[in-house]
């Protein structure tokens, strides 16, 4: 590894560089290489010397890179050494700024500056528009910066020497130059603008040394135009729709021209369309526009609903007019795009509604076969059959939503699989004419769940009819019957119902459950309850003559209601007596005779007791008298209010009665006084009509 010392420096009248290194052992020689780079490719020195020193002729005027290596006796050669650098005072001024060919702007104060010297006392700058330097202004400094001041537009020259200490003027450095030119302007947004419109406005901020303007723009379609500006402003007139990018550049008095300013852009766009109108006979549809500028091509749609997430037609045209046909009758709305031949599209229309008039409807189908919903066994085909309708051509048959075309009837349906097929049906003609849809018939392959359950109470037994959710019986099934306290028979099947002997418990009150696969259900069973008929004698202040009692025979009709544990009951009473008095008025003696019908209607509540049962009721009661009185006669009827209370035990085949009932009313007529009300006992039997 060779060890460099450095350079050492002579300033004389003869200028010499003495560069040392450290001493080899063994070597032979050494080469040395000076270049003005520090990858030596620039090499302006290359020599063997054979001594660690060697002394350079030449003052460098910039920094320069130097290295060195070793021979041994063989003449080998060992690595270069880390480069060094030879940087020495020149009495020729190093230029540092501006660069060569700068680029500077207009309008601000121009400097030259270069690196300090010990060796210069004085710089003198020359500066000229022309290369030769005629003319030229001189300017000098003391400090290694010179200032021109504000200069115009253009391209300038300089070069400089220096005055070194002896006052001696040292050679020139090279010729360097700059250009000044006006800034980039800034640019103010251009709005977008429809095809067709006066002009597009560009417009930008003044630069100092501007005397006129160039402006650049292009589209999307890579086309560009230059323009020339006197002002700040330009009325630009797009002659395409499309995305436009545009930029401007200030130009000096000289036609040189500035920066350009940064790309800004704008858009011009197709016009939307206008719709003129809309016009719809059976089975067309006529639309029409304005046309719009630049567009080659319009794209019309039309749809359901206004959002036309859902096109039923649609189609591309030249002219501003358009025809459909192929839409169904209805409301329906429209719209339209413009197009030009680079594809660009304008905004959609707005949507308009259309009403597109039907044509006249096929005279609709009529159901023969199945008359109404079916249930078929699985692998069971099922015939569907209808009337032919004039003029069809053809029918469509839609099963489970699905439509399929046939000649005419029948068809028959098979593979169904198990469960409900909803089918309808309808006729279709020439030039779109159709029918309405047939009410759809359902067919039930399977069988059908059980929904609710009818029972119905004949004698001792029971039918029990199973209905699926459309009321349909449903026979193909096995129901499994159970009772809480009575029994029940199995169930046979009959024609639409099932039926089962029922043995009610004592008290007549049962629960019936019915299950089928996955229906449950509960009813409430009673025995029925037959009428009860009493007959018993009263004793007590029916019809009073002066307190005189009637004994009265009675006939009652007991109808037990079946609501509150069939404990309530209704019940009618009739009875009848007769009465007759003698009152003596003085020396006259009368004679008075009645005979008497009493009626009442009572709301009783029978309840169970033990072996006995506590029975009590309430009801309006009329008593119908016929009176004579002497020789007068006069027939009444008597509104009296009756309360009953009493008990029963069974004896024999019916109940033993004991009741005490009363009587409340009164009637004051011509003939007589009458006091209707009192208490009375009632002993009877009563019996049930068809025994229990």
């Amino acid at each position: 590894m060779l060890l460099l010392l450095g350079a050492q420096q002579a300033v004389a009248q003869s200028a010499r560089l003495v560069l040392r290194w450290k001493d080899v052992a063994g070597t032979q020689g050494y080469e040395l290489q000076i270049a003005k780079d520090p990858a030596f490719v620039e090499v302006v020195l290359q020599t063997r010397v054979p001594t660690p020193a060697y002394r350079w002729e030449q003052l460098p005027s910039v920094t320069h890179w130097w290295r060195v290596r070793s021979f041994d006796a063989e003449g080998r050669p060992s690595e270069w050494s880390q480069p060094r650098t030879v940087a020495l005072e020149s009495t020729v001024p190093v230029q540092r700024l501006p660069a060569d060919d700068a680029l500077l702007p207009c309008a601000q104060p121009v400097e030259v500056s270069f690196e300090a010297s010990a060796l210069i006392r004085e710089f003198q700058v020359e500066l000229s528009q022309s290369k030769d330097f005629t003319p030229a202004r001189q300017l000098s400094s003391k400090a290694p910066s010179v200032s021109f001041g504000v200069l115009p537009a253009g391209t300038w020259y300089w070069r400089a020497r220096a005055l070194d200490v002896r006052g001696r003027t040292g050679e020139s450095t090279g010729v360097r130059r700059f250009t000044i030119r006006p800034a980039p302007p800034k640019v103010k947004p251009a709005a977008d603008v429809v095809l067709g419109a006066p002009s597009v406005t560009l417009a930008w901020g003044e630069v100092p040394c501007a005397a006129s303007w160039v402006v650049e723009a292009s589209t999307d379609t890579k086309d560009k135009v230059s323009l020339v500006a006197k002002g700040s402003s330009l009325a630009f007139k797009p002659n395409a729709a499309g995305e436009y990018r545009w930029r401007v550049a200030a130009v000096d008095e000289g036609g040189r021209p500035g920066e350009w300013s940064q790309e800004s852009v704008f858009r011009v766009r197709l016009a939307t369309p206008t719709p003129r109108g809309e016009s719809s006979t059976p089975l067309k549809l006529d639309l029409a526009w304005t046309p719009v500028v630049g567009a080659s091509q319009y794209r019309v749609e039309i749809a359901k609903e206004r959002d036309f997430k859902q096109v039923v037609s649609s189609g591309v045209v030249t002219g501003s007019q358009f025809r459909a046909t192929d839409v169904s009758p209805g409301r329906v709305f429209w719209r339209v795009v413009a197009r030009d031949d680079k594809g660009h599209a304008s905004a959609p229309s707005e949507p308009r509604p259309v009403e597109v008039v039907a044509p006249d409807p096929l005279d609709a189908v009529a159901w023969l076969t199945p008359e109404g919903d079916v249930v078929v066994k699985p692998g069971e085909p099922v015939e569907v059959a209808w009337r032919p309708v004039d003029k069809a051509v053809f029918y469509e048959l839609e099963v489970d939503g699905v439509v399929a075309q046939v000649p005419g009837s029948p068809k028959v349906l098979t593979d169904l699989a198990e469960g409900a097929h909803a089918v309808r049906l309808r006729a279709k003609g020439n030039s779109s004419r159709v029918s309405t849809w047939t009410e759809p018939r359902e067919v039930y392959v399977g069988v059908p769940q059980v929904a609710r359950a009818e029972v119905t109470q004949v004698g001792d037994a029971l039918h029990i009819v199973l209905r699926d959710g459309k009321g349909r019986p449903v026979m193909d099934v096995t129901p499994r019957l159970m009772v809480e306290k009575g029994a029940i028979e199995a169930p046979v099947a009959g024609a639409g119902f099932f039926s089962a002997r029922w043995s009610p418990p004592a008290d007549g009150e049962d629960v019936l459950r019915i299950e089928e696969r996955d229906f449950v259900t509960e009813l409430d069973l009673a025995r029925p309850l037959p009428l009860m008929v009493s007959l018993a004698a009263r004793a007590g202040g029916l019809f009073n003559f002066s307190s005189v009692t009637s004994p009265t025979l009675t006939v009652g009709l007991t109808w037990r209601l079946p609501v509150l544990s069939r404990r309530l009951g209704l019940e009618l009473r009739a009875g009848v007596y007769a009465a007759s008095r003698t009152v003596e008025f003085g020396l006259e003696r009368v004679e008075a005779q009645a005979w008497v019908v009493p009626l009442s209607v009572l709301v009783g509540w029978h309840q169970p007791i033990g072996a006995y049962v506590l029975h009590g009721g309430v009801g309006p009661a009329f008593q119908v008298a016929a009176m004579r009185v002497g020789a007068a006669r006069e027939t009444r009827v008597v509104g009296d209010l009756e309360l009953a209370v009493g008990v029963s035990r069974r004896l024999g085949p019916g109940s033993l009665e004991v009741e005490v009932s009363g009587l409340f009313g009164a009637y004051d007529g011509e003939l007589a006084t009458l006091a209707t009300g009192g208490l009375g006992l009632k002993v009877g039997y009563s019996f049930e009509l068809g025994g229990r």
